[in-house]
């Protein structure tokens, strides 16, 4: 895993100062971004976090969710962390406007630099996905190891159904081989053997997205993410939060 978080490192000081602009600049983008975000509150609640958590956010980028945290309210106990200084750089100054700021970290997702328990959440948004299946597996355990009994852990995953279909009948692949190409979209059981506890998914994202706001609306396309993934059994999801309590 450490080459890979070199390569990551490398990769994301060199680009990420158009990160935003790259991955969020359309309307869709800034849409999905604000689901994301109440869909966090509503898992907050359904968790009964309380308000004066403290929060993890590994791998926070520039930091657009921990400036929703932040405003979500103003009793969290906010840290993110990256591995990135081009990131951070961003998400501090973002945390410089911010009433409730965030304290922002420097480190390696496979080494976090904290005690056993000394989370309530541990959250990790379009992270995961970068790493191999034996990988997620151990940062699934770190991230495990610093939340409390009790607490939970919160990561965003890429589902693999629409993501075959891609590969196999659309331009996904773009001359990827098999193996790099799908570890991004793991299996259901393969999630499985991930966290290796009872959890709970909530989609975020459903295929053609973008079609469907434009035939249903913004609240239209809401509804329909959250009733067709389970419906399907995660068939008609792309991305979606695994939320397992930490025992």
């Amino acid at each position: 895993m450490t080459d890979r978080t070199t390569s990551r490192r490398r990769y994301y000081d060199r680009t990420g100062d158009g990160y935003e602009t790259s991955r969020y600049a359309d309307r869709h983008m800034e849409d999905y971004r604000e689901f994301r975000n109440a869909t966090l509150g509503a898992i907050f609640s359904d968790a009964g976090v309380p308000q004066d958590a403290r929060i993890l956010e590994v791998g926070c980028g520039t930091g657009l969710t921990l400036q929703y945290l932040s405003q979500m309210s103003s009793g969290y106990r906010l840290l993110g962390m990256d591995l990135s200084e081009v990131m951070l750089k961003q998400a501090e100054e973002k945390a410089a406007r911010l009433s409730n700021r965030p304290r922002l970290v420097l480190g390696d997702a496979g080494r976090l630099p904290y005690e056993d328990g000394a989370f309530d959440v541990t959250l990790s948004t379009r992270f995961i996905h970068q790493f191999t299946h034996e990988d997620k597996k151990r940062l699934w355990q770190e991230f495990r190891r610093v939340t409390r009994k009790d607490g939970i852990v919160v990561v965003e995953f890429y589902a693999r159904p629409y993501h075959w279909l891609r590969y196999y009948l659309g331009d996904g692949a773009k001359g990827r081989p098999y193996e790099g190409y799908f570890r991004h979209f793991p299996t259901q059981r393969e999630v499985r053997d991930i966290v290796a506890s009872a959890h709970r998914a909530y989609p975020l994202r459903m295929p053609g997205s973008r079609i469907v706001r434009r035939l249903l609306g913004e609240d239209g396309l809401r509804s329909l993410t959250r009733t067709a993934g389970p419906a399907t059994a995660g068939l008609l999801t792309d991305e979606y939060f695994v939320v397992a309590r930490n025992g």
